[in-house]
């Protein structure tokens, strides 16, 4: 009887923690991918690298064949951002950069809008809050006035800005102005751009990401910054033709 009894209460206890064990591992749910792409178009048609919109014909292929969570972009037009959202199904925010000689949002050649960055998200994302959007404090001496954006959605925020292009320690207050902006957010956020600075440049665009942060580049001057709770996994740089930049897609999961 008592080895009845104990063989019993075994097989009694073995089945427990058989239904015990599933319910344990459903209280931890794997991380789900985020993925950032960041492009500089060069479509405001008064740079050397225009090319007539191809530029966004290439970034519409990239974003309808890798779904990315946030395209960040930059030298683009508000006509530009009508006929990727409509192409794409993805949302957007837009905001011009500032004409100096005008005091009027810049515009691109060819009537073809304003010119300016953008954000550009999967629909998965939700919609955005009240974004922030400002012209810098620090301006380098050319007529373009440049300018951040941040958008908060309901679980992340994202960030963008092309920073000054010809005095790099003026890029680099802009950067620090932008790190803040961020960090203000109070949620978990990633900035794509292009900075104009340089990974181990004087000065170093490293010098720039908040605590708690990582910064993943293409080689030259475009950037994608997340906080350590999105988990880097990896870093790709994709063909764009019509534009002097290549797209720089990071993978993370979160």
């Amino acid at each position: 009887m008592m080895r009845s009894a104990a063989r019993w209460a075994a097989a009694a206890l073995t089945a427990l923690a058989a239904v015990a064990l599933p319910v344990a591992h459903a209280q931890a749910p794997a991380a789900k991918s985020f993925d950032v792409l960041q492009l500089n178009l060069c479509n405001s048609g008064f740079e050397d690298c225009y090319s007539a919109g191809k530029s966004v014909d290439a970034a519409i292929a990239a974003i309808q064949q890798r779904r990315p969570d946030v395209v960040t972009l930059n030298e683009i037009c508000a006509r530009d951002i009508t006929r990727m959202t409509n192409e794409t199904g993805y949302l957007w925010e837009f905001t011009p950069v500032g004409d100096k000689a005008t005091g009027s949002p810049y515009a691109c050649k060819d009537g073809r809008g304003d010119y300016g960055i953008a954000i550009l998200t999967h629909p998965d994302l939700g919609a955005a809050g009240t974004p922030v959007e400002r012209q810098y404090l620090a301006q380098d001496g050319s007529n373009e006035q440049r300018v951040l954006l941040c958008v908060p959605y309901s679980k992340v925020a994202a960030c963008t800005t092309h920073l000054a292009a010809s005095d790099a320690q003026i890029a680099a207050e802009q950067c620090r102005e932008l790190s803040g902006v961020a960090l203000a957010l109070g949620t978990e956020t990633v900035i794509g751009g292009d900075l104009n600075l340089l990974s181990g440049g004087n000065p170093d665009v490293q010098s720039c990401v908040p605590n708690g942060w990582y910064r993943k580049d293409d080689g030259s001057v475009q950037h994608v910054f997340a906080m350590d709770t999105f988990q880097f996994e990896r870093a790709e740089m994709l063909p764009i033709d019509g534009t002097n930049h290549p797209g720089l897609l990071v993978e993370t999961a979160h």
